[in-house]
């Protein structure tokens, strides 16, 4: 008994017509969108991340917020609001995201996650590309990629108080050391998984894959606690809403 087909000639001429007119259109999709998206740039979300891309608003004259954090690509500089949460040993990094996995390492927790401000610093120009990054924890080797500035300003007695990143830290060689701050966009685990996504990390001193910016030389490398705590002649105490400034370097 010979098969019959299950599509007649008036049901293939009707997909054949749908698959015409639907050409076009996913066409003309495709040209509407943006060819310089700055969010197509940045990981794609894990299970502990937002699960769409940060949305950008445009505020004029070359000005955006990507949620909490304001752009200004013609100075080159991003600013985000956050507040002090550790002065005490041990620190390890300088900022992590809100509620981040290494909260406990850090002197501030900023008002964003790991992939707005990944795509904030994007916006300013700098490129994971150029980044030769830390292979491991408390990896020795100096960070290569887009140099950057990193400051620290909070309000005291009715004033602005700014403060070097690497002023505000305390403990051993942190009085010595150079304020060279290198974005390196983080990496990846072998899971796939974005690395600052998974531990919150954004502003690393003591070397670490995982953090998107980190001090270029690091600070108590392979000596844990070594540089401690806040620079308490300076470091505000915790609870001080403070404000992250990172400035694309010339």
């Amino acid at each position: 008994m010979k098969r019959q087909n299950r599509h007649s000639p008036k049901t293939l001429k009707i997909w054949l017509c749908l698959l015409i007119w639907l050409l076009p259109v996913g066409a003309l999709y495709a040209e509407s969108l943006p060819l310089d998206d700055p969010a197509a740039n940045i990981p794609p979300p894990q299970s502990s991340a937002p699960t769409q891309k940060p949305k950008i608003v445009q505020l004029g004259e070359g000005q955006y917020a990507i949620g909490a954090i304001r752009v200004d690509q013609k100075t080159g500089i991003l600013q985000v609001p956050g507040k002090v949460i550790r002065i005490t040993p041990p620190l390890e990094f300088l900022a992590v995201t809100k509620g981040g996995l290494k909260a406990y390492e850090s002197l501030l927790e900023l008002e964003s996650d790991a992939f707005e401000f990944n795509l904030a610093c994007i916006m300013l120009g700098l490129d994971a590309k150029n980044a030769n990054s830390s292979d491991h924890h408390f990896d020795p080797r100096l960070v290569e990629g887009d140099p950057v500035e990193v400051w620290v300003s909070w309000q005291q007695d009715g004033k602005t108080i700014r403060m070097a990143g690497a002023q505000i830290l305390g403990g051993k060689g942190a009085e010595s050391a150079s304020d060279e701050w290198i974005y390196t966009g983080s990496s990846f685990a072998p899971n796939g998984k974005y690395m600052a996504a998974t531990d919150g990390t954004l502003v690393g001193f003591v070397h670490d894959p995982a953090s998107i910016i980190e001090h270029k030389q690091g600070l108590g490398l392979g000596d844990y606690g070594a540089v401690g705590d806040a620079n308490n002649n300076v470091a505000p105490p915790v609870g001080t809403p403070v404000t992250l400034s990172i400035l694309k370097a010339q």
